[in-house]
């Protein structure tokens, strides 16, 4: 039977943000899961949306602590209570939030005027 539950991860880091990224991406990928979607916040958040097989979350837990990024306590709970699921063939559903803590100014984009 299928069962879908869903992860709430998130963690935070002084690295450079472009660098962090790529990292989590990578991890996330090399762990056997893989990106559906992002959105990023200006240069202060990144919320990475993701799907895993129940199987791949112990990969998925090491890797991520392999980035540097460091996870709060209960997304660290989650993945150990949902990896020690009965149910090894189901996938879940889950999202990353990664603050980037530094002292930069917002990210500014130029709007390019619509004619009209």
């Amino acid at each position: 039977m299928f069962q879908q539950r869903f992860l709430r991860l998130d963690g935070f880091t002084k690295a450079e943000r472009i660098d962090m990224t790529n990292r989590v991406s990578e991890a996330i990928n090399q762990s056997g899961a893989w990106i559906t979607d992002f959105h990023q916040y200006s240069n202060l958040l990144i919320c990475i949306n993701f799907q895993v097989a129940i199987a791949d979350l112990e990969g998925l837990a090491a890797k991520l602590q392999e980035t540097g990024l460091h996870l709060s306590q209960e997304s660290l709970e989650q993945l150990a209570s949902a990896h020690s699921s009965t149910q090894k063939e189901s996938e879940l559903m889950g999202t990353l939030q990664i603050t980037f803590i530094h002292n930069e100014p917002d990210l500014i984009r130029e709007i390019p005027a619509v004619p009209g």
